[in-house]
């Protein structure tokens, strides 16, 4: 190999020079790229070629020259390489391996250089510099996961530099495949890690608009809006992209302190999904939420589903309240069901001095300071008995609640069953709309890394407000 190597550097022996989008020439013999690949073989060495051709145009490429078997030069261009990406290229037929330079640190200029090496290799069917170039993204992407996003907007890039009259083996672009991969398992270390610089406008686009990617609407704003801060002509297309996410899965509070304020977004759009959000809200039933089911007490009023208030109502961080409103047709008040230092208390939202029925917290108390305690109420002024409270947890919360960690179910990976009945979907709405599914071959099939060192891969991941007066949250409840 070295004396192949050593050849790269006579001229005499480069009868071919490949041009990329650069325009710094590269010059390879040809008995070296033919060697490695039929593609190369047919084009300078094919008993068909005409000898008087001037010029011999093939679908992504351009080969410039006379006779084949004369010592005429040919001209290879390749609009989707620097001329770095070809030189490496070169570099591993002669070698069998890259330069050490361009393998070894994992940064922006390698990762793309690595995604148009294995181009390269797809182009002219070199199955050995694929499975090189694969490999050594890959352990660059998994030393970097931010490098994720270079790679994949790189293949988006040099793709379309290919002509389209060209024919690849396989439309499959497993790199490209494996980059969109990790970013939709994996976006907190992809694209909310510094990844999105990486990205051109077609290439955010791509993401925003798939719908596999396993994030919450939250968090894709979030990936948008950091792209769209990165540079100030990057706003109209943020305000075109931001259409593909549903903003009424977004928080309320999120939307009016952060996405009304953002920019790119209409406020008109944002009026829109508060109100949404308001109707559905509104339309839920009491038992989706987590709520306390008061049962057995004294007073008949007393009974029934407290649910619980949000804190946008006024409660500190100390306290806990959870209010059952009366029905149209009742003549009667509200009730409060709250937690207030160490005392649980039940009183009319009217009358909130008359505490019907209490409840001291003990220090040795297991269950978490959220939940009402199920016994130990006493009568204060209420009627005897005392009641049973029974915490619940909202529908979609009770899924997980109690259970520990739970192992996923691959066969269901990525899908997600939106609900506009439900808050915790109101609040966490997939992105994903249940279309991307593992099935058994696909799991099989998996890539894998060969050859890697311990040190190859990264080791992913890592209130007190003042408490209001409890009579003021309720007065303003009433």
């Amino acid at each position: 190999s070295s004396v192949i190597l050593e050849s790269l550097s006579k001229k005499s022996l480069c009868d071919v020079e490949i041009i990329g989008r650069d325009k710094v020439p590269v010059q390879a013999p040809s008995y070296l790229l033919a060697a490695h690949s039929e593609v190369f073989q047919e084009m300078f060495y094919s008993e068909s070629n005409d000898d008087t051709a001037a010029e011999t145009k093939l679908s992504g490429y351009v080969v410039v020259g006379g006779d084949t078997k004369s010592s005429s030069s040919h001209t290879l261009e390749l609009a989707f390489a620097t001329w770095d990406a070809i030189e490496a290229a070169v570099h591993f037929l002669a070698t069998h391996s890259l330069p050490r330079g361009l393998e070894n640190e994992a940064n922006e200029f390698n990762i793309r250089s690595m995604c148009q090496i294995h181009l390269i290799g797809r182009l002219f069917k070199i199955t050995s510099l694929v499975n090189q170039a694969y490999r050594t993204a890959r352990l660059f992407m998994n030393k970097m996961p931010r490098l994720v996003c270079a790679a994949f907007d790189e293949c988006n890039v040099s793709t379309k530099l290919v002509s389209p009259k060209y024919n690849l083996c396989s439309s499959l672009d497993e790199l490209k495949a494996y980059a969109l991969y990790y970013m939709r398992e994996s976006p907190s270390t992809t694209l909310l890690s510094g990844g999105t610089v990486f990205l051109n406008a077609e290439s955010i686009e791509a993401i925003i608009c798939d719908q596999d990617m396993d994030v919450d609407e939250h968090t894709m704003f979030n990936v948008l809006s950091t792209w769209v801060k990165q540079d100030e002509d990057n706003v109209d297309t943020g305000k075109t992209l931001v259409s593909n996410i549903n903003l009424s899965f977004i928080k309320t509070d999120y939307l009016k302190n952060v996405v009304k304020k953002c920019g790119f977004v209409d406020l008109s759009d944002v009026e829109v999904a508060l109100k949404e959000i308001e109707e559905m809200l509104a339309n839920q039933s009491p038992d989706e939420k987590e709520h306390v089911l008061v049962e057995g007490a004294g007073k008949d009023e007393v009974n029934g589903i407290y649910v619980r208030m949000e804190e946008d109502i006024g409660l500190g961080g100390e306290e806990v309240m959870f209010i059952k409103e009366a029905k149209e047709d009742e003549y009667c008040p509200d009730y409060g069901l709250y937690l207030l230092r160490s005392t649980w208390s039940i009183t009319s939202c009217v009358d909130y001095s008359n505490i019907l029925y209490s409840c001291e917290v003990t220090e040795d108390a297991t269950s978490p300071r959220h939940q009402a305690p199920k016994h130990g109420w006493e009568t204060i002024g209420g009627g005897d008995p005392p009641p049973i409270c029974t915490w619940n947890p909202s529908k979609d919360d009770a899924k997980t609640s109690g259970k520990g960690y739970v192992a996923p179910n691959l066969a269901d990976s990525g899908t997600n069953n939106k609900s506009l009945t439900s808050y915790t979907d109101i609040a966490n709405g997939d992105h994903d709309d249940g279309c991307h599914r593992l099935s058994l071959r696909t799991m099989l099939n998996l890539p894998t890394d060969e050859g890697h060192e311990d040190d190859d891969y990264h080791d992913d991941m890592d209130d007190s407000n003042t408490s209001r007066d409890i009579e003021g949250c309720l007065a303003r409840h009433h």
